[in-house]
């Protein structure tokens, strides 16, 4: 059975110390730059998978409705302190599901998780699967 490293289970609490929210504005800027850039139509709803402690999402939240998923529940704990407002969903970026289209799908640096194609694969279908029909187009 696969662990999950301590900072993001019994440490994830020093998350905000170590990796401190603020320092996501300029990324945070870039991603609603592009997400503005190429969509299509109007950009309200945005899934974020592997979204962490939420650092992202403080950020991007006041230009889109967030939804955010992580697998480490304990990681979303510290997120849910920082975006209440927002919803949080524990699951996988390489298989969850949920029952909602979005107009958009973020994936920030979770990606470097996927170590095999097959993972990657698995993640960029993950990824397709709830965007409205004509909302976005890959980046």
């Amino acid at each position: 059975m696969k662990t999950s490293p301590k900072l993001y289970s019994e440490l994830a609490a020093w998350w905000p110390v170590l990796s401190a929210p603020a320092e996501y504005a300029e990324e945070a800027a870039y991603a609603r730059a592009l997400l503005r850039t190429h969509g299509n139509g109007p950009m309200r709803t945005l899934l974020e998978l592997g979204s962490g402690g939420g650092n992202n999402a403080l950020h991007l939240k006041r230009d889109f409705h967030l939804t955010l998923v992580d697998v480490s529940p304990h990681m979303l704990a510290v997120s849910r302190k920082l975006n209440p407002e927002c919803e949080h969903f524990v699951g996988d970026l390489r298989n969850v599901r949920l029952d909602k289209l979005f107009d958009a799908v973020f994936i920030h640096d979770a990606i470097m998780y996927m170590t095999t194609e097959e993972d990657l694969r698995r993640a960029m279908a993950t990824s397709c699967v709830p965007c409205r029909a004509g909302a976005g187009r890959r980046l």
